[in-house]
């Protein structure tokens, strides 16, 4: 219940960054990027075959000439692929249906979906139930980094090709000054690592950024821990409040957890680059 119109803005700055979380980000480590231009943001993965577009708000003429911006600069760069992310804020209006008009398609791949829910929590999540041999925890160690990287590319279905790419940039991650990737959390099962769970923050809450159990562990509560262990980051940040895109497997144990869903994003693959969307991020 929102008690006060302080209470009311920042709920509104959480729902407002669990959408288009991309602008209030830490900067992102090369080779990644990010580039922020008034009618669009375009994120770039250490990858050149993933790219978002994010944040779009042109009009129905300008529509075109935004699109061409952006297949230009991923050209200039050498990215393959791209998915635009459009969400209620999107603009112009009907902005999914004018896509698919120009040939855009659902985005698939190993770790995307075509539709997310965007979802908050803001109160501590039920205490897991106890799983024997389960502990989640923020890494330690850059060894630990690698580890719970791999085995979150693995669990979600990455190629191994794929996987190298990504574990190339770990070094220069784990260095960034931002600190984004020693916030992350690996999970144990009986002493293996069972799983991941990646973390970034914004003004108001911090953002799910991914997280994955290997199918060996899965049904133990790996996934639960990994969100209880990232609220009491949260806690610690003095951030009280959790936001994430969750796909079709991952929405309901978020449900479970006390997430609630704010609105929907759709992600549409750009068809003029190639090959077609097949993401390592």
């Amino acid at each position: 219940m929102i008690s006060d119109a302080s209470d009311a803005s920042a709920s509104d700055a959480i729902v407002r960054f669990a959408e288009e979380p991309e602008d209030e980000l830490p900067e992102p480590w090369l080779p990644g990027r990010r580039i922020v231009r008034p009618g669009y943001t375009l994120s770039l993965s250490p990858s050149p075959t993933f790219s978002r577009v994010s944040r779009i708000r042109t009009t129905r003429q300008g529509l075109d000439a935004t699109i061409a911006e952006a297949r230009a600069t991923l050209r200039e760069l050498g990215y393959v692929a791209c998915a635009w992310a459009v969400g209620p804020s999107c603009r112009p209006a009907g902005l999914a249906g004018l896509l698919v008009e120009r040939g855009f398609e659902p985005a698939t791949g190993p770790l995307f979906e075509p539709r997310y829910a965007v979802m908050t929590l803001t109160r501590p999540p039920p205490e897991p139930t106890p799983h024997p041999g389960v502990e989640a925890r923020v890494v330690r160690t850059y060894e630990e980094y690698v580890q719970a990287f791999r085995a979150g590319l693995v669990a979600s279905g990455e190629r191994e090709e794929g996987i190298a790419a990504l574990i190339q940039g770990a070094p220069a991650g784990w260095e960034h000054e931002s600190g984004v990737a020693k916030m992350t959390h690996i999970a144990y099962a009986d002493g293996h690592v069972a799983g991941l769970g990646f973390a970034s923050y914004g003004p108001a809450a911090v953002m799910l950024a991914g997280g994955a159990v290997l199918p060996a562990y899965r049904g133990r509560g790996v996934y639960r821990a990994l969100v209880a262990s990232r609220w009491l980051a949260a806690v610690r940040m003095e951030k009280p409040a959790l936001v994430v895109h969750a796909g079709a497997m991952s929405r309901p144990i978020l449900e479970r957890c006390g997430f609630e869903e704010v609105c929907r994003v759709e992600l549409f693959a750009d068809p003029a680059l190639e090959p077609a969307l097949d993401p390592a991020l």
